[in-house]
């Protein structure tokens, strides 16, 4: 018997295997993924915020943390200028987030204009410092704007990129709006009996940075 024949094909084998197992992990990360953003599906939370409360319950964590963001005015952005414009928006908003936060973070789509984000690790003032950078990067870089009379449309672009196109690289350029977004924080604590009083601080949080004048950072 020719025994090398043998291996290589056990290992052609083990190797087809290995790239099946592969493309289904794949696929069902893919399954829960929204199409839109690219952020996790809001069936998925609650999952992980069970594993998150074993996990602390068995000194794997030493905290979390949880972020609710709601993007501000997001029906007039649909309103004025069309969802096509309104579903950009959400796919730029989705992509800032996956590049501001840790590897180790989690990013839901929670709603239509509603984001969750849990943060492993990290407590209550490391929360408010990650909300305030991602409220910046949103500030700093998301737009609405148009080329020419008809093209309008969402863009990743920082104010000092538009600064130079109405200087002149990009004359065609006009800005429209500002995307801006509100930020409520909010951290597990040992006394909570479950996940839902987290949820209300949070909740509660981001409606008084919304009350403040949008745009801001509550926790």
């Amino acid at each position: 018997m020719n025994y090398a024949f043998v291996d290589s094909h056990n290992q052609h084998l083990a190797d087809g295997r290995l790239d099946l197992a592969a493309k289904n992990l794949n696929e069902i990360n893919n399954l829960s993924l929204d199409y839109l953003t690219g952020l996790k599906k809001k069936e998925y939370l609650n999952r992980k915020l069970l594993s998150f409360e074993s996990e602390i319950y068995l000194g794997k964590l030493s905290d979390f943390s949880l972020i609710m963001c709601d993007l501000d005015n997001f029906k007039k952005i649909n309103d004025n200028f069309g969802h096509s414009v309104g579903d950009d928006t959400l796919a730029i908003f989705g992509k800032l987030l996956i590049e501001t936060l840790r590897p180790s973070d989690f990013a839901y789509r929670y709603g239509g204009e509603e984001f969750l984000i849990l943060l492993p690790n990290t407590n209550l003032q490391a929360a408010t410092l990650v909300a305030e950078r991602l409220r910046l990067v949103i500030e700093d870089r998301l737009h609405i704007g148009n080329y020419g009379l008809n093209h309008v449309t969402a863009f990743d672009l920082s104010k000092e990129q538009i600064c130079e196109d109405e200087g002149g690289v990009n004359d065609a350029f006009f800005l429209a709006r500002d995307v801006t977004c509100s930020f409520g924080v909010a951290s597990y604590l040992e006394s909570d009996q479950s996940t839902d009083s987290l949820f209300s601080r949070a909740d509660e949080n981001l409606y008084i940075a919304k009350a403040n004048g949008r745009n801001k950072v509550s926790a």
